[in-house]
């Protein structure tokens, strides 16, 4: 998003801030996710959040491009995250590396997947995620795809925009985007996958959606649970909220200060925060 500038924090500022946290109430659960978490410069942050959420015995997850998976499974084996989600956004290297605009980056992808199934106790699940934009096309032959790697559970997450001066959302149309969703899901039928379509922050609304189509119904679109908030912190300590997370960080952005405020006291305080502007927007 190029939102990193300045000072930014240490990984035992992230571990600090999941400590305090955790102290201050309970965490439904941790995952990194960004730029790149498996980046030899990002390795050092991934490995303090990871282990911190370990010793806490709470649930961890990592988003990943893949292209460092292989590299980099081994010591992710010893962390043992609950769940590593790598993303692959076609079926085809053509379309994957157009789409990412880095050439080979299918391959590798796929080939880290392959080590990562090899290297990772089994109590880690290895998921793939894949972006839907207004074309479902580059997605149609992934079922395949995945059985072929012994991938089991797949994600979806509809193509999203991140607002400059308020929260962004889904992209394109709705009707379409569900009308593109029930192919997808029937192609994870047919090949025995379990699909899972991510929209943590209700943006697609889609019991109010099953009142006007009933057929959709049967999409297994996964939300945030109901009492369960979302907290982004950025490498430059900026912390979002919510649908907040969905808008580019500014000076106005509420910041974390480690060593100076509690991290549970600050969670806190963007909680009613955050509170008091959804009722005045009300």
């Amino acid at each position: 998003r190029g939102e990193i500038c300045g000072d930014i924090l240490k990984p035992g500022d992230y571990a600090r801030f999941i400590h305090e946290a955790y102290r201050s109430g309970p965490i439904f659960a941790v995952s990194v996710q960004g730029y790149e978490p498996l980046l030899p410069a990002s390795r050092p942050f991934t490995q303090a959040i990871l282990a911190t959420g370990r010793l806490l015995k709470l649930p961890t997850a990592l988003v990943t491009n893949g292209t460092h998976l292989r590299e980099a499974a081994d010591w992710l084996a010893v962390l043992e995250p609950n769940t590593i989600a790598v993303s692959l956004d076609a079926a085809s290297p053509e379309d994957h590396d157009r789409i990412r605009g880095v050439s080979g980056a299918w391959n590798s992808t796929v080939e880290g997947i392959r080590r990562a199934i090899q290297v990772l106790p089994s109590r880690t699940e290895i998921a793939v995620a894949s972006v839907l934009s207004a074309h479902p096309e580059p997605l149609l032959h992934m079922p395949a795809l995945l059985r072929d790697l012994g991938i089991k559970h797949w994600i979806i997450t509809p193509l999203q925009r991140v607002g400059k001066d308020q929260p962004g959302g889904p992209t394109g149309n709705r009707d379409k985007l569900y009308r593109n969703l029930q192919t997808l899901y029937k192609a994870a039928l047919q090949a025995d996958l379990h699909l899972s379509i991510d929209d943590e922050l209700n943006c697609l609304q889609h019991k109010l959606a099953v009142a006007q189509e009933p057929q959709i119904r049967a999409l297994p679109i996964r939300t945030l649970p109901h009492g369960v908030d979302i907290f982004r912190l950025t490498p430059g300590g900026e912390c979002s909220m919510n649908h907040n997370i969905l808008q580019r960080v500014s000076s106005d952005t509420p910041k974390s200060r480690p060593g100076e405020v509690d991290a549970g006291v600050f969670t806190e305080n963007l909680k009613k925060k955050f509170n008091v502007a959804r009722v005045s927007a009300a």
